[in-house]
């Protein structure tokens, strides 16, 4: 498609002001020479006649007196008129001969001829004939056309130049104010507005620029206030104002590189509160808002003005200590934080404490970039967990090893998922006085191609670090039902199995739905398959705690306390959640029947658990005086080497079908009373 070429204002009214002014001229003329020709046409003719008439009435006294002479010159006068071309005069007396004149450079033959004789008294004295010029109109109008021409040429000149000094008094000036103008508006520079007199159109533009001057001036700074909040609330946490993660990456890359050229050195904290999902969880998340706010005003207020604290992520915190001297300053301030953060905080009417864990890595002893001085620092924020909370770790080099061991640990917890390489072991436990299979506990195993056996110490940390638990725990469940299933059809008496369930699967919301749907698939009933969970677990966001158990008693499933007396020991929890059997430790069995302390607190624990109307096993029952004594207390249950190590499946149905366990119960002494 053909684009016409694009016009500037000033081209777009030249254009039309000489349209304007030569199209009615064109016109005009061409009119005028239609109606010139038209009225000349007749004019001429009669002018013709008149020099034809005028020419013969000359000639009729010198023809008819003989007077050539005369006769000639009056010829050659008619010739000499400016439109004749060529005359011819015939006389009629004897041997006369016409006379032909011509003017020079015409052809006798070209003209416009006219005829008319020469009379005297009626008579004839001969015929006179003129040839005319046949462009004498064409010229005449070319004459008159080219004065026109000149005229119209003049005119439009005039009206140019008057149109001109207007077009650009009146519209190019006020334009190019109007450019400039805009041109300001655009630069946003900082002028006074025009000031317009002219009350026409273009002086309403003006001002209307000046009025959309002020609204974008004004839009202007309201976007500029905008972009300041929207870069502070890019670089800031929302929540406690402090620096985000963003703006602490590039605060922490400009210290390193000019530490870097000056010789200096950093320090990097990594701070991670500990259990602050509790606070979550127990107050609210509007009460843990509350508390991270305060411990950030707390970390703020306790470091240097040069120093950077950082919300990292959740309950996470970075500090960048700079122009560090010797890493015992750093210990120094990671210590006075620590007791900030330690100082009891009131969340309404409650008063809430809570501790952090924090690592440190320095620059450039520990790493050379911002990246590896966070990881680092993360690194060793995990080891001062795993060291019990609450206090401050420097990394060391061979963080990173264990560091690539417990990720190369994972990778193959998923692997063994994948492959199906965990199998579960049957613990057996006996009736104290009979000695009679009560039950038995599932333990899962892990048969590691390359290391055999790995019991599970040495992968659950791991599962529950990369969020495996719920799968193994739910891969748990389901084999202990399937299996349960068997020993039915098979005849086994198994009488019931016991999982465990750790923390982090207890409060997941599949883990009601992984019990349901299996024993729904196996046919399990409650009373076979029984819940085991540590008093810790128990013991942490009741309220939640609460809500679980109450679902898995509407199960009709029996809920065990295991590691019975390492954790809280609340006899506000047994009376409210209500288990059904608890496990005392090992660690309580170990020295029995020597230890006096132990002996006395595995008796209350018995007198208290029968009191409440709960069964109790003793765990790592290993020695014949360990089960006597147990047995005399009324401990009802006993579980342990002495009765047999965790077997697989084949080993356990093995015990199952001996007749050791009625072996065993002969050997029991009689109970007393405790």
């Amino acid at each position: 498609m053909r684009r016409w070429p694009v016009l500037s204002i000033r081209s777009t009214v030249l254009l039309g002001i000489a349209m304007a002014v030569l199209a009615p001229t064109v016109t005009l003329w061409h009119l005028d020479e239609r109606l010139t020709r038209a009225a000349q046409e007749p004019l001429i003719a009669q002018n013709r006649q008149a020099v034809l008439v005028m020419t013969a009435a000359s000639l009729v006294e010198p023809m008819w007196t003989l007077d050539e002479k005369s006769t000639r010159s009056t010829a050659q006068r008619a010739l000499d008129e400016p439109w004749v071309n060529s005359l011819r005069l015939t006389e009629n007396r004897p041997l006369a001969q016409p006379t032909l004149l011509t003017k020079a450079g015409v052809e006798p033959r070209q003209g416009v001829f006219l005829k008319m004789p020469i009379l005297r008294e009626g008579e004839m004295l001969g015929e006179l004939q003129i040839g005319f010029d046949p462009g004498q109109i064409d010229r005449a109008l070319a004459d008159r056309r080219h004065a026109t021409i000149l005229l119209a040429a003049l005119q439009v000149l005039l009206s140019v130049l008057v149109l001109l000094a207007v077009l650009y008094r009146r519209l190019l000036v006020p334009i190019h104010r109007l450019k400039r103008q805009a041109s300001e508006i655009a630069s946003r520079a900082d002028v006074a507005p025009v000031r317009w007199d002219r009350r026409d159109e273009l002086g309403q533009l003006g001002e209307h620029l000046n009025e959309v001057h002020v609204q974008i001036d004004g839009l202007f700074d309201q976007l500029e206030a905008q972009k300041a909040e929207l870069e502070k609330i890019a670089m800031h946490d929302t929540l406690t104002g402090l620096p985000n993660r963003a703006l602490f990456r590039e605060l922490t890359i400009s210290a390193v590189a000019d530490a870097r050229r000056h010789g200096g050195r950093l320090a990097l904290l990594f701070i991670d509160l500990d259990r602050f999902k509790a606070v979550n969880d127990t107050l609210g998340h509007a009460a843990g808002d509350a508390l991270l706010v305060e411990l950030s005003e707390r970390l703020r207020a306790a470091m240097r003005a040069s120093d950077v604290v950082c919300r990292h992520s959740g309950d996470e915190f970075t500090v960048l200590l700079r122009d560090v001297k010797h890493w015992d300053e750093v210990a120094a301030t990671a210590d006075r934080l620590l007791k900030e953060i330690e100082k009891p905080l009131r969340l309404g009417a409650r008063l809430v404490g809570v501790s952090a864990s924090i690592g440190v890595a320095l620059f450039p002893d520990d790493a050379s970039d911002h990246e590896t001085l966070v990881s680092h620092a993360d690194t060793a924020m995990y080891v001062a967990k795993s060291l019990g909370r609450g206090r401050c770790s420097f990394f060391r080099a061979d963080f990173n090893t264990q560091l690539l061991l417990n990720l190369q640990l994972e990778q193959e917890l998923r692997q063994a998922l994948a492959r199906d390489e965990f199998e579960l072991f049957y613990q057996p436990q006996v009736d104290t006085g009979t000695g009679a299979l009560t039950g038995c506990e599932a333990l899962i195993r892990w048969n590691h191609p390359q290391r055999g056996l790995v019991p599970p110490l040495e992968f659950i940390g791991a599962a529950e670090h990369c969020g495996l638990i719920s799968e193994i725990g739910a891969w748990t469940i389901r084999t202990a039902c399937a299996q349960i299933a068997r020993w039915k059809i098979a005849g086994v008496r198994f009488g019931s199995v016991a999982v465990n369930v750790s923390a982090l699967e207890f409060r997941s919301h599949r883990l009601l739905d992984t019990l349901t749907a299996a024993m729904a698939d196996f046919g399990v009933q409650p009373h076979e398959l029984e819940i085991e969970l540590t008093e810790s677990v128990l013991m942490t966001d009741t309220d939640t705690t609460q809500v679980i158990v109450e679902r898995l008693h509407a199960l009709g499933l029996p809920l065990a306390v295991d590691d019975f007396g390492t954790g809280y020991s609340s006899l506000a929890y047994l009376k409210r959640l209500r288990p059904s059997k608890i496990k005392i430790d090992r660690s309580f069995v170990r020295d029995l029947p020597g230890g006096d302390d132990d002996r006395v607190l595995v008796q209350a624990i018995v007198q208290l658990a029968t009191a409440l109307g709960i069964r109790v096993i003793a765990e790592g029952v290993e020695t014949e005086a360990q089960r006597d004594f147990l047995r005399r207390i009324g401990c009802g249950l006993l579980q342990g080497y002495l009765i047999s190590r965790p077997q697989p499946v084949e080993g356990f149905e093995r015990f199952v079908r001996c007749d050791d366990v009625a072996a065993l119960a002969a050997t029991l002494p009689e109970p007393v009373a405790a």
